[in-house]
């Protein structure tokens, strides 16, 4: 049996290597280059009408736009895009192989150059140049994929293991903490840049960073914030391409502020594509009855969250998250955002008068950052005062021997402070950040 087997193999080589080149670029993009799947699906945007097609073919090289925008659109289900990609690359292939047989290059030893057309395609033409070349290009590309998919495990293992080398990095392992609840105990385990590891500002931002910032921005309760990102991004697109992510965001926000003509006119567009058609059916109905909107188990929890005053792009991000956590106690995103700014920002002060008012009404544990923040600030300026809330042992002793090291080497970056288990403190932070922020404690 396996005798035939391989004599089979030998027989029809060339049909396996063509299984195998199929095998290969499905593999690829379902692995290691899923996230150039996404990066490729929003930035385009095919519309099963007619009006589209005429629209596009009417174009000057609108009949490519078309072709593209047709072939990507598949690329929102991570296997149903490798599948295409591969199904092109064998077609490619076979192709190549009929135009060398055509011109009498028909040697069999010949025929694994019919292969290197797709090969090169899929390396030059699928992966980017700029994913290619720049490291940074990649891990944006990579991290705003894992965001979009709510992959929070990942993002946390990547950015330990790998420890990111852009703010887009630094803001989505941020945000997987939030999402998981662990925020404030774990956010000094992992890189810190200061407050805008949390959010940034659009007008400092590379465009493929706003996809992401959109996202966080939408789920804290930023509403307008959200919808500002995801129209620069798409005002950003280049060609005048569309792109089904960016007008479900544009539809969602005025969904929820009650700009309803608005809404439709994304709507409009979204229902009559593969993907987003669904959802744009489903809740144009909910713009005739306001009641829907409220009682959604997202969008009505949003609406409950959002800011209401109208000039909320004009805030400061602390400002607004202060607000936000004021207007809704329940806004547990904001909460853990707005703490988590104070620490970034060094403002001990504020993070203990925000403890102690979020004690006196809950009875949970106080988070493991602020817990070192507070020990710590106790220890340097209130020496004969008792501590103001609860501190585990473990905590309160490393931050007394990390003061202790400071105190006998007068060397906030010592290199004993960057071993376990000061090297993931506060503290360590602490010694980074006025060095390198310039902030005084």
């Amino acid at each position: 049996m396996k005798r035939q087997t391989t004599a089979n193999i030998k027989k029809n080589w060339k049909g396996w290597l063509s299984v195998l080149l199929c095998v290969g670029v499905f593999g690829a993009c379902l692995f290691p280059y899923r996230a150039v799947l996404n990066y490729h699906e929003q930035r385009h945007l095919f519309r099963w009408t007619g009006y589209y097609f005429k629209e596009q073919w009417a174009a000057d090289g609108g009949w490519w736009e078309y072709v593209v925008s047709f072939i990507t659109q598949f690329f929102h289900v991570g296997w149903l895009g490798a599948v295409v990609v591969a199904l092109l690359a064998w077609a490619l292939q076979r192709l190549t192989w009929w135009c060398m047989r055509l011109v009498r290059l028909r040697w069999s030893w010949l025929y694994p150059l019919s292969l290197l057309p797709s090969l090169l395609l899929f390396y030059y033409v699928f992966i980017p140049k700029e994913y290619r070349t720049d490291n940074q290009v990649r891990e944006a590309v990579e991290y705003d994929y894992l965001v979009r998919k709510g992959k929070w495990d990942d993002i946390l293992r990547k950015s330990y293991n790998h420890p990111p080398q852009t703010a887009n990095g630094v803001w989505s392992t941020n945000y997987a903490l939030a999402q998981k609840g662990t925020i404030l105990d774990m956010m000094f385990h992992y890189k810190q840049i200061g407050p805008d590891g949390l959010l940034m500002d659009a007008i400092r931002m590379e465009p493929l960073a706003l996809y992401s910032l959109s996202d966080i921005s939408w789920e804290i309760g930023m509403v307008n914030s959200a919808e500002r990102f995801a129209f620069d991004a798409k005002q950003r697109l280049p060609n005048n391409h569309k792109s089904g992510r960016l007008y479900k965001r544009l539809a969602e926000a005025n969904l929820v502020n009650g700009n309803y003509p608005v809404a439709r006119k994304y709507m409009d567009i979204l229902q009559s594509t593969l993907f987003y058609g669904s959802w744009a059916r489903k809740y144009k109905a909910f713009l005739l009855d306001e009641h829907k909107i409220d009682t959604d188990g997202q969008y009505g929890k949003l609406r409950s969250f959002r800011q209401k005053k109208n000039d909320e792009l004009a805030y400061a991000k602390e400002q607004m998250l202060e607000e936000l956590t004021t207007e809704n106690p329940n806004n547990r995103l904001a909460a853990d955002y707005l703490m988590a700014y104070k620490l970034l920002r060094l403002d001990m002060e504020d993070v203990t008068r925000l403890t102690m008012s979020m004690a006196e009404h809950s009875k949970q544990r106080v988070p493991k950052a602020v817990q070192e923040c507070i020990a710590g600030y106790w220890i340097l300026f209130h020496p004969n005062d008792s501590l103001p809330i609860p501190i585990d042992k473990s905590v309160f002793e490393t931050t007394v021997q990390f003061m202790q090291i400071v105190n006998s080497t007068g060397n906030r970056q010592h290199p004993s402070l960057d071993a376990s288990p000061y090297n993931e403190t506060y503290w360590h932070y602490h010694g980074w950040a006025t060095t390198q922020l310039r902030q005084e404690p």
